[in-house]
């Protein structure tokens, strides 16, 4: 059936729990008639979260990078995904650094979640660093994508209480909890137009 919702490709490259908690907030929760999942697209075949997506109903696509350098892969991702037309990419546990090729594809509709305040811990590990840390709060970001690592934009943030959390699985299982409820909930605020946040390019025009 074709609706006339934005369409979101969820980019993953392992189990995908994010993506799970989006299409199952797609087809039965808050972004229920407020967008449909394009296209799951992972990086790697054999990623599980790929079989699992097959199972809820969505389409799914994927290319092994090997071979190819950084850019000539992603221009062929960005040509796969533009086949299903896609108003908004979403990343999902995609462990694959972006290159300009592709942010400027999708400039300023590429979303992110990262597990740590993106103005204190970038990049990999943040449950890690938060457990060894001891810290006893950390938070959740929703992103928009720039060309740098973990710094676009921050659309939404949330709390995760790490106290008497002793483990990091425990850390995990705490701080996936709030993920999975927070990005759903972001992107419908972002499709709605409802975050005060700027666009890539407009902070880029005011930094030149």
């Amino acid at each position: 059936m074709t609706t006339n919702l934005p369409r979101l490709a969820i980019l993953l490259s392992g189990r995908g729990s994010n993506m799970v908690a989006l299409v199952e907030a797609v087809q039965r929760g808050v972004l229920q008639g407020v967008a449909e999942v394009a296209v799951v697209f992972s990086n790697k075949p054999d990623a599980p979260g790929l079989t699992t997506a097959a199972a809820l109903g969505c389409p799914t696509a994927s290319l092994a990078p090997e071979g190819r350098k950084r850019a000539e892969y992603d221009a062929a991702v960005v040509d796969l995904l533009q086949g299903y037309q896609p108003d908004y990419v979403v990343l999902a546990g995609y462990m694959r650094i972006l290159s300009s090729v592709f942010v400027r594809a999708f400039a300023g509709r590429i979303v992110n979640i990262h597990p740590a305040d993106t103005h204190q811990h970038q990049g990999l590990h943040a449950y890690e660093w938060a457990f060894e840390n001891r810290l006893p709060e950390t938070k959740i970001t929703v992103h928009l994508v720039d060309e740098g690592l973990d710094t676009g934009p921050i659309l939404a943030q949330a709390p995760v209480d790490l106290r008497g959390a002793d483990t990091l699985a425990e850390v995990e299982r705490r701080g996936l909890a709030v993920e999975h409820q927070l990005y759903a909930n972001t992107l419908v605020q972002l499709i709605r137009q409802e975050l005060p946040t700027p666009s890539i390019a407009e902070r880029s025009a005011t930094q030149h």
